[in-house]
């Protein structure tokens, strides 16, 4: 179960990596902002997450459930929003296949929850 949680989440955060920037997301504003932020939180956590299993950072049951929670409540529906079609102007750095492979980017999102 938790190996599927975690292939999961890898997944989904792999489509949604490219998203993420360490300068002020290149003046993005409204829904690209708001999910290229979105994509930087599931990024920390699954970072945070990957140390404490592969033991480079110390396991911490309660921090595994914070993080657990911060993955899940940006899954399901509340990523799938901040991808409405027309969405992928500059500075958006989403990738295409996102739109033209949905139902797989939706079930993933979904797997988040």
């Amino acid at each position: 179960m938790k190996r599927k949680m975690i292939a999961a989440v890898a997944m989904a955060a792999a489509i949604g990596a490219g998203a993420t920037t360490a300068i002020a997301h290149g003046g993005a504003s409204g829904v690209v902002k708001e999910r290229m932020d979105s994509m930087e939180a599931l990024g920390d956590a699954m970072k945070e997450l990957t140390a404490m299993m592969r033991g480079q950072q110390d396991y911490g049951a309660e921090r595994v459930r914070s993080l657990a929670a911060t993955i899940e409540s940006h899954g399901g529906e509340a990523l799938t929003r901040l991808f409405p079609k027309d969405s992928l102007d500059h500075p958006s750095e989403a990738l295409p296949a996102i739109w033209s492979d949905w139902d797989r980017f939706s079930a993933l999102s979904d797997q988040l929850s």
